[in-house]
């Protein structure tokens, strides 16, 4: 699959409100963390907001928003792989499944 990431931040962005709270941003960091692609830092700043989903999951947008080409790469991957994959598809192709 070949997707244009330049730009990755406006997209982020302008889909942060759609998709924060379809995120289980502490799955999605633990994952990133493992790839190399956030700090144990971001990583404990995200888990900070456990006990509010939403805010976490638009605390890793940021820092993904903020990071170069190779994180947002990694951070569609760890999506795909914690089972976010419509989340995935609309960022990428901008639905839910066409929806």
């Amino acid at each position: 699959m070949h997707f244009d990431i330049l730009g990755h931040a406006d997209v982020l962005r302008a889909l942060c409100n759609k998709v924060s709270d379809k995120i289980d941003a502490q799955s999605v960091a633990c994952n990133m963390l493992q790839c190399n692609t956030l700090t144990l830092g971001e990583l404990e700043s995200i888990q900070s907001k456990r006990t509010k989903p939403v805010k976490a999951a638009r605390k890793l947008l940021d820092i993904v928003m903020n990071q170069s080409s190779n994180v947002y790469s990694c951070f569609l991957d760890s999506l795909k792989k914690t089972g976010h994959q419509l989340v995935c598809d609309y960022i990428i192709y901008g639905s839910y499944g066409g929806a």
